[in-house]
């Protein structure tokens, strides 16, 4: 995990809890701090806007797609592709990509990025996919025994800093459930794995609702 994962690997290990599969359930690691960002359609994205969806916080970077913290070519095929086909099932789980100059910081102006993403992603559409402007420190500052992602650095990652290429799983009440890096294909899959997994959770639990409804109607 440590090879993989590299110097970040303490605190998505905290993160996941275990570094195995054998589990039913995504852990609840704690509520999401409060962020806003504006999206690329003036849209403003809060908490309280992506109350009752599966939020998937990345970074993207006005250098893309030449240079990216994320592998965006395997993002777009392996989860927003799917998404975008099944949108009758999955029209709740939406990708919030923040957008971040070639170092980290905060931009005020996506329009070429955009530009960039509509020309090379097919059928992009940002009601899901929305790349928003804002400071990612607003989701990223987040501390486990004593170590915090937005500020662990490593020579290895890009511009330095580990949470460019770190990956949130938010679910429906504003919780984080994963913290997945995304500059490899696995981890990437792993992710989508997991989103899945959060999704059979409700599921179940919705089908545990309707059943406790339908025997007190009996």
């Amino acid at each position: 995990m440590f090879v993989v994962f590299g110097p970040a690997a303490i605190l998505i290990l905290i993160t996941m809890g275990k570094c195995e599969h054998n589990f039913t359930t995504l852990p609840i690691y704690s509520d999401m701090p409060e962020y806003e960002f504006i999206g690329a359609d003036g849209k403003v994205i809060n908490n309280a806007t992506q109350e009752g969806k599966i939020t998937l916080f990345t970074t993207l970077q006005t250098s893309c797609p030449q240079e990216c913290a994320i592998d965006l070519f395997q993002f777009n095929l392996g989860l927003y592709q799917d998404y975008r086909k099944n949108q009758k099932s999955l029209s709740h789980v939406e990708i919030v990509s923040v957008v971040t100059d070639e170092k980290g910081n905060p931009v005020d102006n996506i329009d070429e990025l955009l530009f960039t993403m509509n020309d090379m992603i097919e059928g992009y559409d940002s009601t899901i996919w929305n790349l928003v402007t804002g400071d990612p420190k607003q989701i990223y500052d987040i501390e486990n025994n004593g170590i915090n992602l937005y500020t662990v650095e490593s020579d290895s990652a890009f511009a330095g800093k580990s949470y460019l290429e770190t990956m949130l799983i938010v679910d429906k009440q504003n919780r984080l459930r994963l913290v997945r890096r995304g500059h490899k294909e696995g981890l990437i899959r792993d992710y989508k794995q997991h989103v899945a997994l959060l999704q059979k959770q409700y599921d179940k639990e919705e089908k545990r609702r309707k059943d406790e409804s339908k025997n007190e109607n009996h």
